[in-house]
């Protein structure tokens, strides 16, 4: 391929592109004024755009270890383009001052300077210097779109996408894959919080939970809940999207500000009052012709997005990290489980995590509804070798063993038409496994712990068998466990246990 001279000229050259001008230590209010000719007027004051591409390129997207000809080609004609091109850098910091302090540089032609102030207001700021731990190149306006992923050298060039979720998310995967790789820990694509609450002897205790969960599953919303819990009980929320879970049992937070999606936050009244804020930057939300800002109406998008403000969202801090790790909360669409259950081992729960499980929607394809849809570890952002992911996990269950695994249910209960599994339910069953008062049994058809009873009025309707016989249930069930295991399967490598699990 290339000579170790030029290898280390071409790594040069990938992580510090040469431009006509390079705008640097540009403050959010500059950059504002930078980006006014793509601002859409609107009533609330804030920063709202509308993009060409409205949601992440995963199809476009490539993984590149070894450079070959058509590579080099593309990137010779990119940096040919950048040379006469004025290119805004923001040097930010993944991670609060206490955490893992990964620093990122993110350059992006100056016509795009709203996806360079997305980005400063996303993450920490940081001193503008050459050196980063991860690079990102953003060119929207090319011909061609392209999303070129290095992880050796730690950089993505993203070419003709203007969408910002693909800038913050080429950030946090590299930053996922530095942990993986380099600190013996885990990127996790995963909310957490801090519940302060008391047990039934009246003891309060702190716990940390991190809260798993594919696109339409409540990840958001379990995160941001208060559970109705009263001073000097409440909730502590953290991190909405990724977490660095190291090999002690902590877990390292890594944004500033959240980025939230808008398609139904008018139903979610603490990231309403967020996404409400003047100091929010939105994305492809419709305002309507008297400038006021209407989340409800998806004509631009269902994709619609915000990256508002964290101490706009109630019971947040400034604090992102978690010291302790207690609980992981792996959010499962289903039709067909209790609304929640406990997990009976580390190889279960990385079998779980493995399986990354919900159900597909009406809104991705009607005509599979219900349909069983994975995701290894909910992350789709895994940059390769999703095995190691599962392993990892295995290994820091089996070294924090007082950390406790729950699977929810935050579909129905008796098919595609059964009873419905409200946001009510599963904040009520938190809570209760939170206080530690439930009781629980060992199911051997589900293969994991269910309760008893559940600690509210009507709880004893989503007992699953009192919508299926048991040899219904144990036929399903069976079916289910046998599609799982053929999944895991898939993935050579994966510990043996972790499959035996199932």
């Amino acid at each position: 391929m290339f000579e170790e001279e030029s290898g280390t000229v071409l790594a040069e050259r990938l992580r510090h592109p040469v431009c006509r001008s390079l705008l640097r230590d540009v403050t959010d209010e500059e950059l504002r004024a930078l980006a006014a000719h793509e601002l859409v007027a609107n009533n609330q004051g804030s920063s709202l755009y509308v993009t060409r591409i409205r949601s992440r390129s995963k199809e476009f997207t490539e993984l590149v270890y070894a450079i070959d000809e058509s590579h080099l080609l593309l990137l010779e004609q990119v940096w040919g383009y950048l040379r006469w091109q004025q290119m805004i850098r923001v040097t930010s910091r993944i991670g609060s001052p206490e955490g893992a302090q990964i620093r990122t540089n993110l350059y992006v032609t100056r016509r795009y300077a709203r996806i360079a102030q997305m980005y400063s207001y996303n993450f920490y700021p940081q001193a503008d210097e050459d050196f980063a731990d991860i690079v990102t190149v953003v060119v929207p306006e090319w011909h061609q779109r392209k999303i070129l992923v290095f992880p050796e050298h730690r950089v993505t060039y993203i070419l003709g996408s203007d969408y910002y979720g693909e800038t913050k998310m080429a950030t946090l995967r590299m930053a996922m894959h530095i942990v993986r790789e380099e600190m013996n820990g885990l990127g996790l694509h995963a909310g957490s919080k801090l519940a302060r609450v008391r047990d039934d002897g009246g003891n309060l205790s702190e716990k940390g939970l991190l809260i798993f969960g594919l696109s339409g599953t409540g990840k958001t919303t379990i995160t941001t809940a208060d559970h109705g819990l009263q001073s000097p009980e409440g909730v502590e929320v953290l991190q909405d999207d990724i977490n660095l879970l190291l090999s002690d049992g902590s877990s390292l937070g890594t944004e500033r500000n959240y980025y939230i999606k808008t398609d139904n936050v008018s139903r979610q009244e603490p990231l309403l009052r967020a996404a409400r804020d003047r100091r929010a930057i939105l994305e492809n939300v419709w305002v309507d012709d008297d400038g006021e800002i209407n989340f409800d109406n998806h004509a631009i998008s269902t994709n619609g997005r915000g990256l508002v403000p964290r101490e706009a969202i109630p019971n947040t801090s400034d604090r992102i990290d978690l010291p302790r790790v207690d609980i992981l909360l792996f959010n499962m669409r289903r039709n067909d489980t209790p609304p929640v259950g406990r997990l009976v081992s580390p190889e279960q729960a990385a079998a779980y995590f493995m399986l990354g499980e919900s159900t597909i929607t009406s809104a991705e394809d009607p005509s599979r509804v219900g349909q069983a849809k994975r995701v290894v570890g909910f992350d789709p952002f895994i940059v390769d070798r999703p095995h190691t992911n599962g392993n990892r996990l295995l290994q820091i269950l089996r070294g924090s063993p007082h950390i406790g695994c729950y699977v929810l249910n935050t579909g129905r209960v008796g098919g595609r038409d059964g009873l419905n599994v409200t946001p009510e339910v599963t904040f009520r069953c938190i809570e209760a496994l939170l206080r530690g008062s439930l009781t629980w049994r060992y199911d051997d058809i589900l293969g994991y712990e269910i309760p008893e009873a559940l600690p509210f009025e009507g709880g004893e309707a989503y007992d699953p068998y009192r919508h299926y016989s048991r040899e219904e249930y144990a036929k399903a069930i069976g079916d289910l466990r046998k599609e799982r295991r053929e999944y895991l399967r898939g993935f050579s490598g994966l510990a043996r246990e972790v499959l035996d699990s199932i």
